[in-house]
């Protein structure tokens, strides 16, 4: 059989960003393509001559349809496909797309748009949308914005056919800075409210002027608009009515109307029982309104229906592993850490990139003083199919405290790890006993390496001259933050009999620029450094764990007088001698330079995050003595301490 001829059809204005991603993502796929210019300014009309695109001029009217309709007149395919600028075919499609053009006898192929919001790395949502069609004169598209097909279709054979492909279509426009870029928001609702003046009556318009508000906030508006959208279709027979309902949900939470929400997502249920984003939605908003037996009944119930249709706009996860999650945090809520480790492992298992199940599991067994069972669980329960896999879940148990956990997991990273191998596993295993406050096991890491030489030698030795200076030794090294915390006790900074704690950069080496979003473990197996915050928030850690509180209040104390600008005064670095003046340089100016500083000093959005760190850590550990009989029986009041425990700020895996 003749495969079908695909014609490519676009609009475009100011693209030349996207385009190439679009242009090249159909290379093959379609046999030739139109792109409709609305009047670009930049290189977009030259780019897309430059991948064979015949481009038409046209005077932008406010019109989407008039826009697609123009490119229509030039093609010369037996069928369709329209893209904007901001989308790119899947591989697998582009591979599919004319096997499916060739056997179907249907009009009009809906394709799945996968749309990405925010940074693009919290998933997004999945919308089967009709974007291959028929090529014939009568299909034209209608619409100011937001533009459609399928009435012409319809019009054209009252009993047209159409089929939802598994084919998909990224579509990357809804990002924050493309759609801060564009202006997007605001154009759609000046053409949707120019559109709803026109045709007053089109629900669609309603529909889609709702989105747009809900899309920034204006929860209460997107409602009203909704309502008006709703008494204008038929549930039965509208295409997007299911939509419609679940935001009238969203708008109702939005506005913590818990109880309106419910209702109405029983009653859209009795229309869309396969909807699972109503069932998710229904345990949402039943826990919300105490009802934590019917939220958990939802939310089982939505994983057992799993994903819903194709036929369905749905979220991603929904089914899967964002109804793990919720109902995970659910569990928690309930007292059945039980119940919401196993939810969280299944969010994991349904997608392994997702983190935050994982800090949620780790912390709830290290709370709930299982730490031990966690590598026998990571084994079991996860497939860690690579070293970045193990390296990523070790800096996740690093940052949830679960050092234990980790040094057991490090034990076994490599069979046969290479020279520099075992030396940065070295590194990160001494990482991991000096935020226990094990000094000596941390030396016998260290100097090995420090003797070899070799690339984390001198990081090696500054920790070693750390580890000097916190059990009161003399230290003679210049590790930049030794020398400042020497300094902060001599000039007084520090009034405790013992001296304070010594921190500084972790493993010697630069290779990334992260500072709070990596993990210690992390970055010291990838061969990244800590900056002094870091490194301070580590040796705080080691202090908490091995019970030196007097060394910990002072370094809180130096670390609250850094924030706050103290520092130290010109008058009181004259004390500490010329010699040490000329280590610290001068300024452009001639004046001594800031001599209270060390790496990453001038970072005082990261400082005040380690320093907090610090202080849930004390926090946490003096919860889990009161929650401990001296014969080692839990206290009557473990539930309550363990529930406080669990709510402590702490790093959770979702982006900042």
């Amino acid at each position: 059989m003749q495969a079908e001829r695909i014609s490519l059809c676009m609009i475009v204005k100011d693209e030349e960003e996207l385009l190439p991603h679009c242009l090249a993502s159909v290379q093959g796929a379609v046999d030739e393509i139109i792109v409709v210019d609305t009047g670009s300014s930049d290189r977009s009309a030259e780019i897309a001559q430059q991948y064979g695109a015949v481009v038409v001029r046209f005077e932008w009217c406010e019109d989407f349809a008039a826009a697609r309709n123009a490119g229509l007149e030039r093609a010369s395919g037996d069928w369709i496909l329209f893209l904007d600028a901001d989308e790119a075919l899947d591989r697998a499609a582009r591979e599919q797309i004319r096997s499916w053009t060739t056997v179907s006898g249907c009009d009009g192929l809906f394709l799945n748009i996968h749309n990405y919001t925010g940074t693009g790395q919290q998933g997004g949502t999945v919308n089967p949308v009709l974007r291959l069609f028929r090529n014939a004169p009568e299909h034209r598209f209608e619409g100011r914005i937001h533009e459609q097909i399928a009435a012409a279709i319809c019009r054209r054979n009252s009993e047209a056919a159409f089929h939802v492909t598994d084919m998909v279509i990224h579509h990357y426009g809804y990002q924050t800075a493309i759609v801060e870029r564009k202006d997007k928001v605001n154009r759609n609702v000046r053409l949707l409210q120019q559109a709803v003046e026109e045709e007053p009556d089109q629900p669609f318009h309603h529909y889609n002027l709702g989105v747009e508000y809900l899309r920034v906030g204006k929860a209460k508006r997107a409602l009203e608009t909704f309502g008006m959208a709703r008494m204008g279709i038929d549930p039965a027979v509208t295409s997007y009515a299911h939509l419609l309902f679940k935001y009238e949900v969203r708008c109702l939470q939005h506005l913590n109307r818990w109880q309106e929400a419910l209702d109405r997502i029983d009653a859209a249920l009795e229309l869309f029982p396969e909807y699972t984003d109503l069932m998710h939605h229904r345990g949402v908003c039943a826990d919300a309104l105490g009802d934590a037996d019917r939220a958990e009944y939802s939310l089982r119930e939505a994983v057992r229906m799993g994903p819903p249709p194709p036929i369905y706009h749905t979220e991603e996860g929904i089914g899967t592993y964002q109804t793990w999650h919720t109902l995970g945090r659910l569990l928690e809520g309930r007292a059945d850490l039980e119940g919401a480790v196993d939810a969280y492992v299944e969010a994991v298992r349904a997608k392994s990139s997702l983190l935050p199940p994982l800090y949620r599991i780790f912390r709830i067994m290290r709370v709930s003083g299982q730490e031990h069972q966690i590598p026998e669980l990571v084994r079991e329960r996860f497939a860690l199919s690579s070293e970045g896999a193990t390296h990523k879940v070790l800096g996740i148990l690093e940052q949830s405290r679960c050092y234990d956990a980790a040094l057991q997991l490090l034990s076994g990273i490599s069979s046969q790890p290479s020279a520099e191998m075992r030396e940065r596993l070295s590194v990160a295993e001494a990482m991991l006993q000096i935020q226990q406050g094990r000094w000596n096991k941390a030396r016998l890491k260290l100097e090995p390496v420090q003797r070899k030489k070799g690339l984390l030698a001198i990081s090696s030795a500054r920790w070693l001259e750390r580890l000097e200076w916190i059990e009161g030794k003399k230290v003679n090294g210049d590790d930049p933050l030794t020398l400042w915390l020497k300094r902060g006790s001599q000039l007084g900074a520090v009034t405790n009999e013992e001296p304070a704690v010594q921190t500084g950069r972790m493993a010697g080496l630069r290779a990334t620029k992260k500072k709070d979003t990596d993990s210690g473990m992390d970055g010291t197996v990838a061969g990244a450094e800590y900056d002094g915050w870091q490194a301070l928030g580590l040796m705080m850690e080691g202090c908490v764990q091995s019970g030196r509180w007097k060394e910990l209040h002072s370094l809180i104390q130096m670390c609250r007088q850094q924030l706050a600008g103290a520092g130290l005064s010109v008058e009181q670095s004259v004390r500490m001698g010329e010699k040490e003046k000329e280590m610290e340089g001068k300024k452009e100016n001639g004046k001594v330079s800031d001599i209270d500083s060390f790496p990453g000093a001038s970072d005082t959005l990261t400082g005040t995050s380690w320093l907090v760190k610090g202080l849930i850590s004390a926090a946490d550990h003096h919860l889990e003595v009161f929650a401990q009989h001296a014969d080692g029986q839990r206290h009557r009041c473990w539930p309550v301490v363990q529930h406080i425990r669990l709510e402590l700020p702490g790093a959770d895996g979702f982006e900042n």
